[in-house]
């Protein structure tokens, strides 16, 4: 599967850190008018303002479409994202196509989003993204003897400790019907190979 890289950004460093250019919608117009008023073409344009043409195609396209630029967005929910890829699925559309036609200003997001979902199914489309806190939780451990525990304290644990034992009783139990289905199966290759 391929994706696209992200386009149109130029990067210039100052005192050893980057920083990402942003255009201004003033900017982005004047181009979109010199694309209709004097005719120029993106290649053209990209050589005037030092802007890939394949943003400045991005932009016109934007424009034409819903007469106002696509801003940024940096969150999106999972019925969304799976909206999105549904139809872009039912109308054979390509990555910048969808992007174009829901307002989706890089178009590596679907194909990111389509990746997760190949990999993940559905349940990818819906995590929250960003790092995990490095913030142990608070433990349901007293950190004092046991004999100091009030009985509220033990009863948690207790509970804690029930819980974890019946889960790994589950764990336990379905280790064990895995092993015995595939004991069943290597038994009935055997016979039907007889």
């Amino acid at each position: 599967m391929k994706c696209t890289p992200k386009v149109g950004q130029i990067k210039f460093t100052l005192g050893g850190a980057f920083f990402m250019s942003k255009y201004t919608n003033e900017l982005k117009m004047q181009i979109v008018l010199e694309h209709k008023t004097k005719h120029f073409g993106s290649r053209m344009l990209q050589r005037k303002y030092g802007i890939h043409h394949s943003l400045i195609e991005q932009w016109i396209s934007q424009y034409e479409l819903n007469g106002k630029f696509t801003e940024p967005t940096r969150h999106f929910s999972g019925e969304f994202k799976l909206k999105v890829l549904n139809y872009q699925q039912e109308h054979h559309l390509s990555d910048s196509a969808t992007a174009l036609f829901f307002g989706i200003t890089n178009q590596g997001t679907i194909c990111a989003w389509r990746k997760k979902y190949i990999t993940g199914g559905t349940e990818a489309l819906f995590q929250k993204q960003g790092r995990r806190s490095k913030m142990p939780k608070k433990s349901l451990i007293p950190n004092k003897p046991r004999e100091e525990w009030t009985k509220d304290e033990e009863l948690a644990y207790l509970r804690m400790e029930n819980e974890f034992l019946k889960k790994y009783l589950a764990l336990v139990q379905e280790d064990e019907k895995k092993k015995q289905q595939q004991k069943k199966d290597r038994e009935q290759s055997k016979l039907s190979e007889n």
